[in-house]
């Protein structure tokens, strides 16, 4: 089967959704389909290109302030030309330029069309958009734009013949059953296998907590900081970050001045390391600490699942219905669990072998991408 992908990340580029879509299209290669995948043109990347059997193709075109910009025109005509020669495109993500700039010549596309969904935008009101004037603004800006949006893509989705879903509780699973007459189905993000796999090439095992994410306001590892300074265990903290940047500095600088009010701790924050070693860190720590704003389906708490480590998280998303960790609400929160599961370990043993037993039946690669391999011929075949 021929299969394109449209996305609005992808290798190289590292966040959850390139992680999944990549996987998965490299996972579908080995199982015999022809994929392609169309994603933004960033800044020193090629054109065109072949990664791991899967070919990328790289297009000037990108979401600016909730509006999308860049070659749109070529855009379009290049999607026409690729799918009079596909079996089905899958476009991951509404809210993006690369599968919102699709809407309007979806009745010109024959093949099979799906809308591969990683949540919608949260309308609900919360503490942190209220926390300044500029995050009022933008919340209110935001929520007036993709109300108008969802309202009025109706006529374009229900021209999807199926719309797949990271969980069926996730928001726009929910929202998409409610309001638009189109088949919806669920295939979970997954971790990598090497995650599950218990071998460990770490070999001085360091007491730790960690925490990966991009350095980023939203992934908020100030408030992990914080509640690790307040916590009173003797564990070391391990954070995570794709690259150096100004988040970055300010959370060295917010580590100087906790250092001084508690006392100085050991903490670490880590960047540029290789995806099969951040594996590695994970299941060498002791707990897994996230302190993020948004998030639909974080990948890394999967992960930290697969590992057997328990985690400690922000009311997020769906983290709420995952086994092996607890939602906390505040900094005092998250301190009082670092400190009650850094200090015992049959409590966190049991919270850390129920996330896994519950991973490896969810959140496994094999089988969530067997789910979708059985879904496209599904579709295919209507």
């Amino acid at each position: 089967m021929k299969i394109l992908f449209t996305v609005s990340t992808y290798y190289p580029l590292a966040d959850g959704v390139q992680t999944v879509t990549e996987y998965e299209a490299e996972e579908l290669v080995n199982l015999g389909h022809d994929v392609t995948v169309v994603t933004e043109k960033r800044f020193g990347l090629s054109s065109d290109e072949i990664h791991n059997g899967v070919h990328i193709i790289r297009v000037d075109v990108s979401t600016k302030h909730t509006f999308f910009v860049g070659k749109k025109k070529e855009y379009r005509t290049l999607l026409i030309k690729l799918c009079s020669q596909i079996d089905c495109m899958i476009n991951v993500c509404t809210q993006t330029a690369t599968t919102e700039l699709a809407f309007s010549i979806l009745n010109q596309i024959s093949c099979k069309k799906i809308l591969y969904m990683h949540g919608m935008f949260d309308f609900k009101w919360h503490l942190n958009d209220v926390k300044s004037i500029s995050s009022f603004l933008h919340k209110s800006w935001d929520s007036v734009r993709w109300w108008f949006h969802y309202k009025f893509s109706k006529k374009y989705i229900e021209k999807y013949d199926a719309i797949i879903h990271l969980h069926e509780m996730l928001n726009s699973s929910i929202f998409c059953k409610k309001h638009y007459n189109v088949k919806n189905y669920v295939v979970n993000n997954s971790a990598n296998d090497s995650f599950f796999n218990d071998k460990n090439s770490f070999k001085n095992r360091e007491n730790y907590a960690i925490c990966v994410a991009n350095y980023s306001p939203l992934k908020n590892q100030e408030f992990v900081l914080k509640a690790f300074y307040k916590a009173k265990t003797d564990i070391s903290l391990v954070l995570i970050g794709s690259k150096k940047n100004e988040y970055y500095e300010k959370l060295c600088r917010l580590k100087k001045k906790l250092d001084h009010l508690y006392g100085e701790r050991k903490v670490r924050l880590l960047y540029n390391i290789p995806r099969n070693e951040i594996a590695d860190y994970v299941k060498g720590s002791t707990l897994y600490l996230f302190g993020s704003k948004i998030e639909m389906f974080p990948l890394s708490i999967v992960e930290s699942m697969a590992a057997k480590i328990p985690f400690i998280s922000t009311d997020v998303g769906i983290v709420r219905y995952f086994p092996g960790g607890r939602i906390i609400q505040s900094v005092t929160e998250m301190a009082c669990w670092i400190d009650l599961l850094s200090q015992n370990n049959s409590v966190r043993e049991f919270m850390g072998k129920s996330g896994y037993s519950y991973a490896i039946k969810k959140f496994s690669i094999e089988n969530n991408v067997t789910k979708m391999n059985k879904i496209l011929y599904e579709v295919t075949k209507q």
